[in-house]
């Protein structure tokens, strides 16, 4: 009886023991399964993430290479850019000294022009000055007969249509009183080129020193000593 008991508590403790086993070797194969499944999972994740890895690095490799590339762009626009100013201003730069300098030119040509005005001035009221102590009233009265007799010959030469004026009062300004002579010859070249005798007024002018002034309205005929010394003055530079 004891024996059988002993037999039976064997038989029962192996045959829980291959259930155990059994049901062990069960679980491990079902756990082995998942995490091989799960390592499998894993795998094709890290592969994924790998490629996604990869191309991120790409694309920001891309991105930094269009980075720099428009960043050079910029840079050699840049540069033109600072070219191009650099060129307008020189250009701006240059055209005001040119204007400068052309303004310079134009003020001295103006300042040179008016010291040449008073130097012939001067000269001309020199020359007279010493014309008019140097000759004496002989001389002087001389003077003015060749000068009258000049003027007369002018008048008679000028065209006729330059007489076109409206006041027929003629103004002489003479250093001497004319010569009867002289007075009908230039009363004569008169009317005939204004067609019609004119009204002739005189007055006397002692620094004149020689020569006259005949006033036609707006019309004047300088025949006096000083005009022909600013004209022939110069010519003596």
């Amino acid at each position: 009886m004891l024996i059988q008991l002993l037999v039976i508590q064997v038989v029962t403790f192996i045959g829980i023991i291959f259930l155990m086993r059994f049901l062990f070797s069960r679980h491990l194969k079902v756990a082995l399964e998942r995490l091989n499944t799960l390592h499998e999972e894993n795998l094709a994740k890290e592969e994924e993430l790998n490629e996604e890895l990869k191309r991120a690095k790409e694309e920001s490799h891309a991105q930094i290479e269009k980075g720099k590339e428009e960043a050079e762009l910029i840079v050699e626009e840049a540069k033109k850019d600072a070219l191009r100013l650099r060129s307008a201003l020189e250009e701006e730069a240059k055209a005001q000294a040119d204007k400068i300098v052309a303004g310079g030119k134009i003020d001295a040509e103006k300042l040179k022009e008016k010291c040449s005005q008073d130097i012939q001035a001067q000269s001309v009221e020199l020359a007279s000055r010493m014309i008019s102590e140097l000759l004496i009233e002989a001389d002087k009265i001389a003077l003015q007969y060749q000068f009258t007799n000049e003027i007369i010959e002018e008048i008679a030469r000028l065209p006729k249509e330059q007489f076109n004026v409206q006041s027929k009062d003629i103004k002489v300004t003479s250093s001497f009183p004319l010569l009867d002579r002289q007075r009908e010859e230039l009363k004569k070249a008169l009317t005939e080129k204004l067609g019609s005798a004119p009204e002739i007024k005189e007055q006397i002018d002692a620094r004149l020193i020689g020569g006259l002034i005949v006033e036609i309205g707006g019309m004047v005929i300088d025949g006096t000593l000083r005009n022909k010394l600013q004209r022939i003055i110069p010519y003596l530079k």
